[in-house]
């Protein structure tokens, strides 16, 4: 009988293109781990689940590890011990996307806006995009939507006007004919997309061996060519086959970072932002200790 590897359980927002690879390559029986996903509705709740037990690591944006892992003045109320890994991706597109009707900047001052939730980094990078617009970022109401296939859901039928969204989702806000205004890089070439993130007090062997599939993973993805990558990952996991997907996962904008280390002037950007529309930001020697830990 084969010996039963050990399970790294990961909460996502959305599929991940590095962990769907492996997978297409048994890289899981090379390193001698395997894994199992759980999509997350909000980052308020995949912290919960982190800090439950629930996940052993979260797929998420650094701002959100710096909300929770630098302060309890998060939603959760508890400042949790965090430990950045690695960084994964340069954003894979975030974008404003609104209504094909929206036709000028001027139409999102006053206008509802759906976000993960109103203290995410998602929704503040939403806010620098709007102010590069000229939008009085003052007067836009944002609303808890959720994750990104529930926003854009939610400008689909008009709850909202716009929302952020990146990867496949932005994708699919193209495809149904929703504008797209801005970009991460236009608020910086330096934007650090998501991570991979843990508790501290975890130490399962097993998250070595997971980290260093990642990276491998990773380096086939960047090296394959996407019609390579298509059709390895056409059969279980066809919405990330697609090819305009694919060139997002590649490119040097926006896409997967191989084997770059987190970098304390990517998680100052972020603070800044934070600064910008008056929100909680960490001290310098808070995101020195994030970094240290990356």
């Amino acid at each position: 009988m084969s010996k039963e590897l050990p399970v790294i359980r990961v909460g996502q927002f959305s599929e991940s293109p590095v962990l769907a690879l492996a997978g297409a390559l048994n890289l899981g029986e090379t390193f001698g781990i395997s894994w199992t996903t759980e999509r997350v509705t909000s980052s308020p709740s995949q912290f919960q689940s982190l800090q439950q037990g629930e996940i052993d690591i979260a797929i998420t944006s650094p701002d959100n590890v710096m909300l929770y892992g630098t302060t309890s003045k998060n939603p959760l109320e508890t400042e949790l011990e965090l430990e950045l890994l690695r960084p994964i991706d340069r954003g894979m597109g975030l974008a404003l996307y609104s209504a094909a009707n929206v036709e000028a900047a001027s139409e999102f001052n006053g206008a509802k806006i759906g976000v993960d939730v109103p203290n995410s980094g998602f929704a503040f990078l939403l806010l620098a995009m709007l102010a590069q617009l000229g939008v009085d970022t003052s007067s836009v109401k944002l609303e808890s939507i959720g994750a990104t296939p529930r926003r854009l859901a939610a400008v689909q039928d008009g709850t909202v006007s716009s929302t952020i969204l990146n990867a496949e989702t932005a994708l699919a806000a193209e495809a149904s004919g929703l504008k797209k205004w801005a970009t991460s890089v236009d608020v910086s070439q330096n934007y650090l997309g998501t991570v991979l993130a843990q508790l501290q007090a975890n130490t399962q062997p097993a998250i070595d061996n997971f980290l260093k599939m990642w990276s491998e993973a990773t380096e086939q993805f960047l090296y394959l060519s996407v019609r390579e990558l298509a059709d390895l990952l056409k059969v279980l996991s066809p919405a990330l086959a697609n090819p305009e997907y694919l060139r997002l996962a590649k490119s040097q904008e926006f896409g997967l970072i191989q084997n770059e280390p987190i970098r304390f002037e990517q998680l100052k950007l972020l603070a800044e932002i934070r600064s910008e529309f008056g929100a909680y930001v960490p001290s310098d020697e808070s995101l020195e200790a994030l970094v240290r830990h990356g």
